[in-house]
């Protein structure tokens, strides 16, 4: 049996081919929208980075001052290692098993 047809086939075909390509269009928009999107927000992240290592970035003063803090920290342990070893060589103690050194006459 015949079916009744209510559109013609010329018709159908025109809707359809119409159809496709607002469905094409469509996708090419959003495409686009999301590659702007993306790139905004790299964009975005990479300003804010730079950003904020710029602002962190140390001036004058602080490098000066925590050089001055790195010296006094290695005269420290300069120091602390001098009088270590000073105190060990006056007294008469083993370095290995820390016993008195005696004497053999």
């Amino acid at each position: 049996m015949d079916e009744p047809c209510l559109i013609e086939p010329s018709v159908k075909n025109y809707l359809f081919n119409t159809l496709q390509k607002c469905h094409s269009t469509r996708v090419n928009i959003y495409y686009y929208a999301l590659n702007v999107f993306v790139l905004g927000l790299f964009v975005l992240f990479v300003g804010f980075t730079l950003y904020y290592c710029y602002t962190k970035k140390p001036t004058e003063y602080e490098k000066q001052q925590k050089m001055i803090r790195d010296q006094e920290y290695v005269l420290s342990k300069i120091k602390f290692y001098q009088e270590h070893t000073k105190h060990n060589n006056e007294s008469q103690y083993s370095s290995i098993s820390n016993l008195p050194f005696t004497s053999g006459n």
